[in-house]
């Protein structure tokens, strides 16, 4: 009997024991589940985002490829509109600049012009090297053409390569009523 009680005794200490072993696998199982579900659930978040950013990326791509496209169109009008402006610059007269408005009544309107070709030398891309090479008109008022060119020279002497190249009486008279800058302030 103390046999068949011994027996009964660890039967129960091993079903115990098989109990506790299996709550702690329960357990274990229970805990395995949760994160495989939640592994699961980053993975779809995770799947939708790359989803999401590669749709992102095909419309970036495609912004992308219009703006390229827009902007290729956009450098071939401008290359046409600076054909076109320096098509009527070409065609422009050249402007006639005002040495002085100092005036007396007995002066006559000449036309002096003077040339730099040294601001081509220095800086070819100086945007009036060109000008500067071929020569700015000037209207200047003087009783005679030796005059004029004092003048001009006196104006640009001081700074090195400025020549005076021509000086001519202007053909018609361009302000018959008096000073300068009234008949500027009118037009």
């Amino acid at each position: 009997m103390t046999l068949n009680f011994l027996i009964i005794l660890v039967i129960i200490a091993l079903a115990a024991w098989l109990g506790n072993v299996l709550l702690s696998l329960e357990a274990i199982v229970g805990q395995s589940r949760t994160r495989v579900k939640a592994a699961r659930e980053s993975i779809a978040k995770l799947e939708a985002s790359m989803k999401r950013f590669q749709r992102d990326e095909e419309s970036a791509n495609k912004e992308t490829d219009d703006l390229l496209n827009e902007m290729i169109a956009l450098r071939k009008k401008q290359a046409e509109v600076q054909q076109k402006l320096a098509e009527e610059q070409a065609k422009r007269k050249p402007r006639l600049l005002i040495l002085s408005d100092r005036r007396n009544p007995s002066d006559k309107e000449w036309l002096v012009v003077v040339a730099n070709t040294q601001i081509g030398e220095v800086d070819a891309s100086h945007p009036l090297a060109q000008e500067w090479a071929r020569g700015r008109e000037y209207l200047v008022w003087a009783e005679t053409d030796r005059d004029a060119a004092e003048r001009a020279v006196r104006r640009f002497s001081a700074r090195p390569g400025y020549a005076v190249r021509s000086v001519q009486p202007v053909k018609e008279d361009l302000y018959p009523s008096g000073r300068p800058a009234a008949a500027l302030k009118t037009s």
